[in-house]
């Protein structure tokens, strides 16, 4: 018998299997999963590394479905400034600090503020960050602070002026989804070497947490201002040159951007389609160009996102898509959707907003039924708003949906004051989507969250909102193995690649994650002790 490179023993193993849910020895070899069962003595030999796991639980390598890596490495520092601080006062404090640091006329970027959080827009809504609040600390140097959520942009009078925005002195100072584009062109880009080292350092990150594979959710032509850059096309480039060279440590799946945040239209869809990227010479189960990415709508903190709803402020939001009347919209949102479907790709579709959803679903649906189409797997992004008519249909259609548990406990509160209880309650539908059929995978959506699929996972197990702490909507609560296989077996199937990754099953990959839990129960609390990608340890704890 051929022994095994890598043991691990004396554990518990969630493997996301049905046929063997629960084992307690996994074996290794050739970077494949060969054996799990009650023990694996027969495959140790005398050159086989043994890792006791002294009651320890091991799972599949973590699938984070919706991660954008570089645009998650150039909002940390030291590329940018963390601004996720409690009031704007205290923003303006750091910004000035970053002055006495920079050259003047030198950029200033930062990352993380939110109007929910900010003390003065807490105290009176009708209070927003300006560009005056900056202006005051920084006249001479433009200054460029990105939201949570990456849809809104705070800027100062010197930025806006350099990107040729009118507006004068100390007036105005936000940009809203694509309108943030007239100043990310302006602002400086990293090089292809900086670039590589920020993936470098996020790939690190990433396998600290267990993480073995991700979905790029948007690269292309549309990204090329978003994220400081992290959304370009040339972040593709940048991951098929770090597989050739052997030192992508997770697997990554891509959709396409051909068009920005706001404004999606056919001819550039279309475009992009008559000449996607050209990946030849990389290892598929690497680097993936899996299909494309269409912003449909906006977020609910900005107003953007299309609701059934009455925003406190009136209106109820629209679709982001080009046109100029919401039925012209509509129009090339379908045909957009239908170019995608037709071309033998895979959608994925962000929007938010109860009437954006229905819309998606209903377009979705024509098209699927005028050109019939097996297994093809497209899904809605976020989802937030999902009634339970929209969801059935997905399932019906074996559709999916992709959501971001964490972002629930931060927001959930801000919801509830926008649109009430019964609203607040009914958001990130999980347990009435796996109900319905639809295909569930959850993700961080880093930057807006940190990639830590643990608070994920406690989020879908208690629905607690941030600041109240209290329980919302506790009927959509889903279960622990549910929660993650919607961080694993979900995530693979997600990305076509469900027969050869996502569980622990003899012939898969051996993307695993060891954590410190002893008990299943405790694995939300527990630190990730070790990673392996593709058979080789790339993390382990001291």
């Amino acid at each position: 018998m051929t022994h095994a490179d890598l043991v691990f023993v004396n554990g518990t193993v969630l493997t996301m299997d049905d046929d063997l849910p629960v084992a307690g020895a996994v074996a290794v070899r050739d970077g494949v999963i060969v054996h799990t069962g009650a023990d694996a003595g027969d495959w140790i030999g005398p050159r086989t590394e043994v890792v006791d796991l002294g009651g320890r639980v091991l799972l599949p390598g973590i699938n984070d479905s919706h991660l954008h890596a570089c645009g998650f490495g150039l909002n940390r520092p030291p590329f940018s400034l963390d601004v996720a601080l409690g009031s704007i006062a205290a923003v303006r404090a750091a910004v000035a600090d970053a002055v006495r640091e920079t050259p003047r006329g030198e950029w200033i970027r930062g990352t993380g503020w939110d109007t929910s959080t900010l003390a003065e827009c807490v105290a009176d809504p009708r209070r927003q960050p300006t560009a005056a609040d900056l202006d005051m600390v920084a006249p001479d140097h433009p200054v460029l602070l990105q939201d949570f959520s990456g849809h809104v942009t705070w800027v100062n009078s010197r930025a806006m002026e350099l990107a040729g925005i009118s507006g004068g002195h100390g007036h105005g100072g936000l940009l809203h989804d694509g309108d943030q584009a007239a100043v990310q062109r302006v602002l400086p880009s990293p090089t292809p070497r900086e670039r590589a080292q920020v993936l470098r350092d996020v790939l690190a990150t990433l396998n600290r947490e267990g993480i073995t594979s991700f979905t790029e959710p948007g690269l292309g032509p549309g990204g090329q201002h978003s994220f400081f850059g992290g959304m370009s096309a040339g972040v593709l480039d940048t991951f098929a040159e770090l597989a050739v060279a052997g030192e992508l440590t997770a697997r990554v799946s891509v959709l396409g951007l051909p068009s920005p945040m706001s404004g999606a239209s056919v001819a550039e869809t279309a475009a992009y389609l008559a000449s996607p990227p050209d990946l030849t010479g990389v290892d598929p189960r690497l680097v993936r160009l899996l299909g494309v990415k269409v912003f449909a709508d906006g977020i609910p903190p900005s107003g953007t996102a299309w609701m059934h709803e009455e925003y406190p402020s009136g209106g109820h939001g629209a679709l982001c898509v080009h046109g100029h009347t919401e039925a012209a919209r509509g129009e090339e949102l379908a045909e957009i959707l239908r170019l995608v479907h037709t071309a033998g790709l895979q959608l994925g579709i962000h929007v938010i907003g109860s009437r954006g959803i229905d819309a998606v679903v209903d377009a979705l649906a024509s098209v699927a039924r005028e050109h019939p189409r097996p297994d093809a797997r497209h899904y809605l992004i976020h989802g937030q708003f999902a009634s339970k008519q929209a969801l059935a249909k997905l399932g019906e259609l074996g559709y999916g949906i992709n959501m971001q548990p964490a972002i629930q406990g931060l927001l959930s509160d801000q919801m509830r004051e926008m649109f009430g209880d019964a609203t607040a309650d009914n958001e990130w539908p999980a347990r009435s989507a796996l109900d319905l059929g639809v295909a569930t995978a959850c993700s961080s959506d880093a930057p807006v969250t940190f990639p830590d699929w643990r608070a994920g996972v406690a989020s879908l197990l208690s629905r607690a909102s941030r600041a109240s702490g209290r329980v919302s909507g506790a009927w959509e609560r889903i279960g622990l193995e549910e929660a993650l296989r919607c961080y694993t077996a979900n995530g693979a199937r997600q990305d076509f690649a469900e027969s050869w990754k996502g569980s622990i099953t003899p012939g898969k990959v051996a993307d695993l994650c060891v954590s410190g839990a002893r008990a299943p129960e405790e694995i939300p609390s527990a630190p990730v002790e070790m990673t392996v990608f593709d058979g080789a340890v790339v993390f382990a704890a001291d």
